[in-house]
């Protein structure tokens, strides 16, 4: 039986309008059979940040040979470059606007390439502002279909890498901060559950707050709070994450992206946390 070629994409075009299925059509012509996987085309316009998050998470969990399609391109038709990167045994199509950022730090480079190969580039004069269905489609089906990638250009010199704010681990506490807020309005933060757990403390006395609001307790998930309440819990990305019980932190707290979140212990005798 013949392996499955998959492509996944990811844009921030959202669902309106002939885009996603423009660069779908173009695959199907290249490969018939594909099987094409929508990660989301709702990366928040422009935003390359949320779209570095959303596809750094995703990507771990498809097979071997995958072929991700990234179309998160404020720069689109500027002299920008576009890559082709082989990382965790996956391929990666995107622009070099730090997309990747997530990814590279997460499973190990193979290999990476400039786009410069005129072979695989529009005509001059060609229009330059969909280069998702005009190049960046062609391209994957070109790959899915066994092309080596060195043949489309030479390794860059450097690529954009996005400057990222990591979360600290002090004598004091852990801080981060909020990296994502996800369709429930759930506050996903850089602070990974690990960092917390090996801190050792009794998860029954840690103060957590976001944008300097007391939020509570470490909870197992969302249900053990009643409905309306804050809470913190380790997500399934193993990454704290500060939630409201059946309503959207975001509004709730009226917080988003940034905004600063702590983990500290209180070890005053009596402490006790609601």
């Amino acid at each position: 039986m013949a392996k499955q070629k998959i492509v996944t994409l990811m844009t921030d075009f959202g669902e309106e309008g002939p885009y996603a299925a423009s660069i779908k059509g173009v695959l199907l012509q290249g490969i018939p059979s594909a099987v094409i996987v929508d990660i989301t085309h709702r990366v928040p316009t422009y935003d390359v940040l949320a779209g570095a998050f959303i596809l750094a998470q995703a990507a771990p969990y498809f097979p071997a040979d995958t072929v991700h399609l990234v179309v998160v391109d404020p720069g689109v038709g500027t002299d920008r470059n576009i890559l082709v990167a082989r990382c965790g045994r996956q391929t990666f199509i995107c622009p070099d606007n730090g997309v990747l950022s997530m990814v590279v730090e997460s499973a190990r480079l193979e290999a990476i390439v400039s786009v410069r190969n005129p072979r695989f580039m529009p005509l001059p004069g060609e229009a330059m502002t969909f280069q998702g269905r005009d190049i960046f489609a062609p391209l994957a089906t070109y790959l899915l279909n066994g092309l080596d990638i060195h043949v489309l250009g030479p390794e860059p010199e450097v690529y954009k890498v996005l400057d990222i704010p990591r979360a600290r681990d002090d004598e004091s506490g852990i801080f981060g901060r909020v990296v994502f807020v996800d369709h429930f309005g759930n506050l996903i933060t850089d602070i990974p559950g690990e960092m917390v757990r090996n801190r050792q403390w009794d998860l029954e006395r840690l103060n957590v707050r976001c944008g300097g609001i007391d939020v509570g307790k470490i909870r197992g998930t969302y249900g053990f709070t009643k409905p309306g309440q804050k809470l913190a819990l380790f997500n399934s990305m193993s990454l704290l994450e500060v939630a409201v019980n059946m309503g959207r932190a975001c509004d709730v707290l009226n917080l988003g992206v940034g905004a600063e979140v702590s983990v500290t212990f209180d070890d005053r005798p009596g402490f006790e946390r609601g």
